[in-house]
Parts: structure tokens; C-alpha cells; sequence
């Protein structure tokens, strides 16, 4: 290995290893020595606290990554630009939320699904917050930092394995499978794609946002998870074929299978816009 392509894979993975580690105890610092204590002070709700909590994490991270990046890359941080936000906003927040309704739709229609009464706007407020922050969370680390730096230097079809790890990260989840795993891992390919063709983090974090409110909405465990308080009380009710695991509807048939659809759309557009990545493209640092 030549001392100049040495040098240059060490500089991505310090990129990459830099960025992972100050983001994250960035993040867990000002929220255990900074913002906790304050809100402590002056709030009693444990609730409300909770939940300006998470916006403030979210706030944090995007902080910390924009002012990192903007110094060790010197560079405008394109990714961060709001110029285009209402648009991604509306194209990720439409697409995440209707891919769900469309599953649930169609469990609705075969008698899987069933809907008893609609709760209170306010049970899912605090679960909207986590989940603003969850998704910001693993944009940031895993498009904003993984991705587009491994796309820059390998090209996208390389960087697209990053979805692979993605994925076996939520094997940890309460309930998971292999099936859902597998879901995961085609969940973090459209993500990544979708950064690809924008080259902007707010379209796949309204996507995945939305993706995963949709799922509080209606009433089906998220990712494993059954903490969460549903906007309707509901029932699936079916072969866990189609209606999933108890890991959810992502691992179900119809959530893989249009998933896919997309995670191939996605790709077939970027390519025919001339979006994908090559080995050989390199960026000035």
C-alpha cells in the first residue's frame, strides 16, 4: 500500500471515528451537565421535561455535526442547507406516513387489522419528541457521517453496505428477527439513497421520522417496542406473515415487499439522474 493511499484511508476513518465520538458524548454531555439540571430547576413535569429534552438532543447533535464538519472539512455544510427544506419535508413526511398507511390499508381490507376507539392527541406528544430525536440521532450518525463519507471515497455502491451494519445494530432490539433485521438493512438502503439523490440529511430524516410516528399512530410495536401509547386502540390480528412479528409491521410481507420497491426505485433514479457515486470520485480536502 502506497504511503499517499494510506494517508487517505486514514483520514476518512478519522473522519468517520471523529465525528461518531464527539456527536455522541457532545450530546450526552451537554444533556447530563447542562440541560438536565436546568430543566430540573425550573420544570415539575417529568413529562414535559422528558420532552423538551429530546428536541433539545436533537437540536445538539445537528449542532455539533454542522460545526465539526464545517471545520475538519472546511467546507459549507451542503447537507444541513434549509433552501429546499419544505420540499423534503413534504415528500419525506407524505412517503414515510403513506408506505405505513398503505400496509395497514391493505391488513384493513383482508380483516387483519381492526380499529376499537381513538385516543387523546396528547398520549402521543412525548413519543413524538423521542422519535424527532431518535431519527436526528441516527441520520446524523449513520447518512450524515457513515454514509457520506464512505460514498465520497468508495463511490455509492460501496457505501450502500453501511446498511448492513445499520441493520444488525437493531438485532439488539426487543423482539427482533432475522426477518426484521433483513427489513432494517433495506430500510437503511432507501435512507441512504435518498440522502444520494438530494445530497441533504432532511429528507431521509423526515422519511424515517414519519416512517416510524406512523407506526405510534397506529397502534403497532415499533422496531420491538411496545412502550408507546397509540393514537388509536387497535388490533392486528393475522399470519405474523403479513401482519409481522412482535417486533411489528416492519417485518411483515407487504412492509418488505414495498420497501424494496422503493429501495429499487430509488436506486433506478438515481442512476438514470446520474446521482450514484463511483470509485474514482474524489472530493478536494
Amino acid at each position: 500500500m502506497n504511503i499517499k493511499l494510506r494517508k487517505n484511508i486514514q483520514h476518512w476513518i478519522l473522519r468517520i471515528a471523529l465525528g461518531i465520538i464527539i456527536c455522541i458524548s457532545g450530546v450526552l454531555v451537554i444533556k447530563k451537565a447542562i440541560s438536565q439540571p436546568i430543566l430540573g430547576l425550573i420544570l415539575d413535569s417529568q413529562e414535559i421535561k422528558d420532552g423538551i429534552q429530546n428536541l433539545i438532543s436533537g437540536f445538539v447533535i445537528i449542532s455539533i455535526y454542522y460545526v465539526l464538519y464545517k471545520f475538519l472539512e472546511k467546507r459549507k455544510v451542503h447537507e444541513l442547507s434549509l433552501n429546499k427544506i419544505r420540499k423534503d419535508f413534504s415528500i419525506g413526511i407524505s412517503s414515510g406516513f403513506g408506505l405505513i398507511s398503505l400496509c395497514v390499508g391493505i391488513l384493513y381490507l383482508l380483516g387483519y387489522f381492526e380499529v376499537y376507539s381513538f385516543n387523546e392527541l396528547s398520549v402521543i406528544l412525548l413519543p413524538l419528541t423521542l422519535l424527532v430525536s431518535a431519527a436526528l440521532f441516527e441520520e446524523v450518525i449513520f447518512r450524515g457521517i457513515i454514509y457520506r463519507i464512505l460514498e465520497e471515497r468508495f463511490g455509492t455502491n460501496i457505501a450502500l453496505s453501511q446498511a448492513l451494519f445499520f441493520g444488525v445494530l437493531h438485532y439488539a432490539n426487543v423482539n427482533a428477527t432475522i426477518t426484521s433485521v433483513w427489513f432494517v438493512i433495506i430500510l437503511g438502503v432507501v435512507l441512504s439513497l435518498l440522502y444520494t439523490y438530494t445530497q441533504r440529511l432532511w429528507l431521509p430524516f423526515f422519511f424515517h421520522f414519519s416512517w416510524n410516528f406512523a407506526q405510534i399512530v397506529y397502534g403497532t410495536p415499533l422496531s420491538g417496542d411496545t412502550n408507546f401509547n397509540a393514537l388509536v386502540s387497535s388490533k392486528f390480528s393475522g399470519p405474523s406473515l403479513f401482519i409481522g412479528s412482535e417486533f411489528g409491521i416492519e417485518d411483515s410481507f407487504f412492509s418488505i415487499l414495498f420497501m424494496t420497491i422503493l429501495a429499487s426505485y430509488l436506486y433506478w433514479i438515481c442512476k438514470k439522474k446520474g446521482k450514484l457515486k463511483t470509485l474514482t470520485y474524489k472530493k478536494a480536502t
